[in-house]
């Protein structure tokens, strides 16, 4: 899967696919979807 990453995905792109993911688990410990925090809190 590396190989596949490092021969078709530019090296910008993989950068910014890592920054939106890291964004997006940032939105996700703030507490908007609750359905995943009442879940959680639940168990």
């Amino acid at each position: 899967y590396k190989e596949f990453e490092r021969t078709y995905i530019p090296e910008d792109q993989r950068h910014a696919n890592k920054n939106s993911q890291a964004a997006f688990c940032y939105s996700e410990t703030i507490p908007a979807p609750t359905g995943k925090d009442d879940a959680q809190q639940k168990s």
